[in-house]
């Protein structure tokens, strides 16, 4: 900045500022910049005076001045992406999820190897880096301290890194569910260094980079218009549209006192230049000689690509399989604001879970929301048979659940190598004849015959109203369903030992197995969803309940109420797609 090397204009400035304050204020930033240079826009302003003086003239004048706006000063260009995070977005924001760009599969082998220094523009980087991602691990950030360059280290994913806390011993705290991997399986480490314009990537690499433009655009703000040039001689200038003239220390112009509409015409529109294109170099920097030759040259990944997308997927894969999710939800009519099933146990079922985790030849396939699996959990628990339970989520149909039961319904029962069966009944059935632990049926033909008698009652007429008052929407077919649901409880209640407190008599039956289920969503889900009400202290009934709710094999296969109040929502709002069951129950069809 050049100062003015006329006399000192401070006594003028003084006199100005006592019969105009704001004068100072237009003054201290004209566009002639010889008196004082501009405000930053990072620095605090202070006003010029606090003190207030009365002008000679009416108040009104100073309404109609138009206040000069100057063009902002350009800001301090700082690089954006250099704060530490542990999201790759982070470091680099803007990056595009694209699925399928021209050159896919050549862009992402050439990113994966990096045998040569590479140069990116910043529309290929956006495009392409989030389909390799997965491939690097991010290490560290550095930047440059006089240059804007950035360098972001990123180390090949596979070479692992040790935890950096700690296993927690809080029992309450919920633990994350991880597979340990081997570490040090690659030395790959590049560099990224980010360029953030052209004229800043050939001062660096001497190069052009592609496509490279003739004419290196300058900053990307708004810039000052530039200050005139020097008068040759002593020409007349300019001040807001008054011509300048020297001024002793009390002589100033009359009309200072009075600011008129010219004094504060506004400046010129600031001009603007498109933003610069960012540039971005890889390279691979994974020591001297990584590739073993003790050349100096950096080695290559010991392992292929395939694998790198094993181990982890890239962003753009992920992103897709959210979006596929949420259109399978909503294609089934699901809202995403509401509630679905749980896909693994609570409470006292997932201590159960955890006991039942180790290999065994038995195997159950369950889903802990579903009663037709809990039928099968209780009996296994009742005869104390060794199994191992397998949570599946029966809506995706994993390969595992089809291989057992090619429906892919739940639950599935795997005994030995190769034999499996399903349907729930069938499951108990084969359990009893397996002859391990209590027995579930008589052992006369003719008392068997009469809890197959009442298990068929169970599956034909209680637990198809169940879901029938579930899934009514309308009042009145509520309280018909109601009516006819505890018409055929009362049936059972009727066949059932008159002392119990269970079916037939002190212990655990297969018809209890069987209803017991529907009984723990009696309280849990009819009644939040559809009021049912609780059994009349003192009768045969709320004896019964009392006692299957009671019963340690029913305990312990019974998650939180949350879960079933989630995951029976979309029952009770009869959402398209909900199940099979649900489906069959609305075509007036048996159990599916």
């Amino acid at each position: 900045m050049q100062l003015d090397n006329r006399p000192s204009p401070v006594p003028a400035l003084q006199q100005l500022q006592t019969l105009h304050p704001g004068a100072l204020q237009h003054l201290q930033q004209s566009p002639d910049v010889s008196l004082y240079a501009p405000t930053l826009p990072h620095a605090a302003y202070q006003q010029p005076h606090p003190q207030q003086y009365a002008l000679s003239g009416h108040a009104h004048q100073q309404r109609h001045a138009v206040q000069y706006q100057h063009p902002q000063q350009p800001a301090h260009l700082v690089p954006e992406h250099v704060t530490p995070s542990s999201n790759h977005s982070s470091h680099f924001p803007g990056l595009r999820l694209i699925a399928e760009p021209p050159d896919l599969d050549a862009w992402r082998q050439k990113l994966f190897h990096v045998d040569d220094t590479i140069t990116l523009t910043e529309d290929e980087f956006s495009t392409y880096f989030p389909h390799i991602d997965n491939v690097y691990s991010h290490r560290s950030t550095q930047r440059h301290k006089r240059k804007r360059f950035v360098s972001h280290y990123w180390d090949c994913r596979l070479k692992g890194r040790p935890p950096g806390t700690k296993k927690s011993t809080d029992p309450d705290k919920k633990k994350r569910k991880r597979v340990a991997r081997e570490r040090d399986l690659c030395d790959v480490k590049i560099k990224i260094t980010e360029y953030f314009d052209q004229q800043e990537y050939i001062e660096q690499t001497g190069q052009r980079p592609p496509d490279a433009e003739d004419d290196v655009p300058g900053r990307s703000v708004a810039t000052l218009p530039s200050a005139p040039s020097a008068p040759t001689g002593h020409q007349p200038s300019q001040f807001f549209a008054m011509q300048e003239r020297d001024v002793g220390a009390w002589d100033l112009a009359q009309s200072m006192a009075q600011p008129t509409v010219q004094q504060f015409l506004p400046g010129p529109e600031p001009q603007t230049q498109p933003m610069p294109k960012k540039f971005y170099t890889f390279q691979r920097v994974n020591g001297n000689g990584g590739n073993g030759k003790g050349d100096g040259v950096a080695g290559p990944h010991k392992h292929t690509l395939a694998e790198s997308d094993r181990v982890k997927k890239n962003s753009v894969v992920r992103w897709l399989a959210k979006c596929e999710k949420v259109d399978r939800r909503k294609s089934q009519g699901g809202d995403l604001s509401k509630k679905t099933y749980h896909k693994k146990a609570t409470g006292n079922a997932l201590t159960t879970v955890k006991a039942h985790s180790k290999e065994n030849e038995l195997k159950l396939y369950g889903s802990a929301f579903c009663p037709f699996v809990q039928r099968v959990w209780i009996a296994l628990e009742q005869k104390n048979i060794p199994y191992q339970y397998i949570e599946v989520d029966p809506y995706k149909k994993p390969q595992s659940l089809l291989d057992v039961n090619p429906r892919g319904l739940v639950p599935a029962l795997r005994h030995g190598p190769t034999w499996s069966t399903h349907e729930s009944t069938v499951i108990m059935e084969y359990l009893e004849d397996l002859n391990t632990g209590p027995a579930l049926l008589p052992a006369d033909a003719q008392s068997r015959a009469t809890q197959r008698l009442w298990t068929d009652h169970v599956n034909r007429n209680i637990i198809p109203l169940f879901y029938k008052l579930l899934q009514a929407q309308e009042q009145h077919e509520q309280v018909s369903h109601a009516a006819e649901l505890r018409n055929q409880i009362a049936k059972l209640v009727d066949a059932a030992d008159a002392t119990g407190p269970f079916f037939v008599g002190a212990h655990m039956s297969f018809v209890d197995v069987q209803i017991a289920p529907w009984v723990v969503r009696l309280r849990r889900v009819l009644g939040p969803y559809r009021g049912w009400p609780a059994a009349e202290e003192g009768s045969r009934w709320a004896t019964w309940i009392r006692a299957i709710e009671d019963e340690q094999s029913v305990r312990m296969t019974t998650s939180s109420d949350e879960l079933y109040l989630d995951s029976y929502e979309r029952y009770a709002e009869n959402r398209p797609g909900t199940s099979m069951l649900a489906d069959a129950v609305n075509a007036g069809r048996g159990l599916p």
